[in-house]
Formats: structure tokens, C-alpha cells, sequence
């Protein structure tokens, strides 16, 4: 016995919207499409999808509603137009635009308001990644809509992440995810530009940077346990040592003329946890000293 096709609404078809309506109906889905620029919708009119005339419509037409606009005021603005009688019945209503907390608690609460069940979604790649086994978004709210709706949303990224029933804990967590990894980006440029004024080629400093990510990752699992223990002994490499250490590179970059801004936000981190009197202790102890 074959199973229904899934039906799913998506508003919003910017670069990452568009992808997305794009792979759902690549694997099948019956998709409907709304977008405040209409012509936006056409190519994916061309490959089989519905577009639908109004929102409302758009909201009407399916089991499962994904939301991705520029921001979620912009979807707040767009939901808040249909007035407090409109029912949705039951659906449920997946919003992947970026925002903030309070953003999804006026989201969550008009979701239930309208008789909608609310998941918060966060997309942690960029539009061409959307699709692969590897991709993940992040997802909280309704325990129930994302038990019956989770193999459909897998179509969008094969590593979802369901964080549990309080719509609020998926937006602090997708945005502290992308505050790592454009910190760590933003860091891998400076080291880019000064390898390059040594006549290192971009593509070789690729290559190296492996050596990097793959201590990365271990030094990431290391201060994970250290901090979950309470264990910051300094055996193998002090805050103090650590801000020897940046000086240098960051000396290495004002020689070289390269902007430092990554860097100095490393060391004003160290020097927080030096202030603190933390300074003969692991270089997970910053997160100590980092705590509001």
C-alpha cells in the first residue's frame, strides 16, 4: 500500500525558498507556492508546482506550511493580514525565516491562536547544500507535528535536529551555531590573507587548513568535557600561554597589514579570563570568564 504524497505549502521563494520548493517537488511532493513577487513563483509553475493566488490559499492548500522569508517579521507582517478568525485547522506551520526569540513567541502564539501547530526551523547551510545527507536544520515546537511531518522535512536536509517541544530553543541555538562558525570563518580569512603574503597559494592554504579543523574538532571536545567536568587544570596549555602565543600572530598581522579583528577578539577573550585570575588554567576556563 502506497502511501498519501505529502502536500506542503512553502511562502516565501527567495534563494532559499526557491530551493527549497524546488527539492520538495524534485522528490514528489505536491507542492503549492505564494510569494509577494509572483513572477518569482514562475519556473517553479513550469515544473509542476500550484501557485497559489493569495496567502491565504497558500496556507489552505496543504497538510504542511514551510515559511521562509527574509526575517520573521516579514512572515509575522504576512500572517498578522488574515485577521483573528482564520482557522487553519490543525496544520502545521514550519517557520525557517531568521529571527529572534521574541519573534517566535509571537509566531508560536498566533500559530496557536489560528488553530496551527508551530515548529521553529533553522538552516544551517546555503541554498546549494539544501537537498544533501549531510545538511541539518535545527527544528523545536510540537512534539506531535514533528513526529508525522519529519520524513517530508528530511527531503530538505538529511540531519535534522529536533531540539524538543519549546518552539524557543531552536532560533538561540541556530544563531550560536552560525556565531561559531563565521567566528572561525572570519578567523580562516585573516590566516588566508597572511599565508598569501608569504606567496602561499589560496588553494595550498585550503589544504592545509585541514591540519586545523581536524584540531578544531579536538580541541572543541576537550573544553566540551573539561567544562561539563569542572576540570581546568593548565597542563597542557595555560590561558597565559595561549596569549603568548596570539601576540605573536597577532604581531604576524599588523606586519603584514592584515586586518586582525578575529584575532583581537580572541585575546580580549583570554584577557578576560587572565582578569578573572584564570590565567594559570586551561584555555576552557575563557568560558567561565565569559559568562554574563
Amino acid at each position: 500500500m502506497s502511501l498519501p504524497t505529502p502536500s506542503v505549502s512553502v511562502l516565501g521563494l527567495g534563494a532559499m525558498g526557491g530551493v527549497l520548493a524546488q527539492t520538495l517537488l524534485k522528490s514528489g511532493c505536491a507542492v503549492t507556492v505564494w510569494n509577494r513577487s509572483a513572477e518569482r513563483a514562475a519556473p517553479l509553475v513550469q515544473a509542476g508546482a500550484t501557485l497559489a493566488v493569495d496567502v491565504q490559499s497558500a496556507l489552505q492548500a496543504s497538510d504542511l506550511i514551510v515559511i521562509c522569508m527574509i526575517d520573521k517579521a516579514a512572515s509575522e507582517t504576512v500572517l498578522s493580514s488574515l485577521g483573528p478568525t482564520f482557522d487553519l485547522g490543525g496544520k502545521t506551520l514550519v517557520n525557517m525565516s531568521t529571527g529572534t526569540v521574541a519573534d517566535v513567541e509571537r509566531l508560536a502564539r498566533w500559530a496557536d491562536e489560528h488553530n496551527a501547530r508551530y515548529l521553529d526551523g533553522g538552516i544551517l547551510c546555503y541554498p546549494k547544500d539544501i537537498g544533501a545527507a549531510k545538511t541539518a536544520i535545527l527544528y523545536s515546537g510540537h512534539p506531535q507535528a514533528w513526529e508525522e511531518h519529519q520524513q517530508t522535512l528530511k527531503i530538505l536536509a538529511g540531519n535534522p535536529r529536533y531540539l524538543g517541544a519549546d518552539p524557543k530553543a531552536c532560533t538561540p541555538t541556530y544563531l550560536a551555531l552560525y556565531a561559531f562558525y563565521f567566528g572561525a570563518f572570519a578567523a580562516w580569512l585573516e590566516g588566508t590573507v597572511l599565508a598569501s603574503s608569504a606567496g602561499v597559494a589560496v588553494g595550498d592554504f585550503k589544504h592545509l587548513s585541514s591540519i586545523m579543523t581536524d584540531m578544531l574538532v579536538d580541541g572543541i571536545d576537550t573544553a566540551a568535557d573539561r567544562i561539563t567536568a569542572g576540570e581546568y587544570g593548565g597542563e597542557q596549555a595555560s590561558v597565559d600561554v595561549h596569549v603568548a602565543g596570539q601576540e605573536v600572530v597577532l604581531d604576524a598581522l599588523v606586519s603584514a597589514k592584515v586586518p586582525h579583528a578575529s584575532t583581537d577578539a580572541y585575546l580580549s577573550y583570554c584577557r578576560m579570563a587572565q582578569a578573572a585570575g584564570m590565567g594559570d588554567q586551561d584555555i576552557a576556563a575563557v568560558y567561565k570568564a565569559m559568562q554574563p
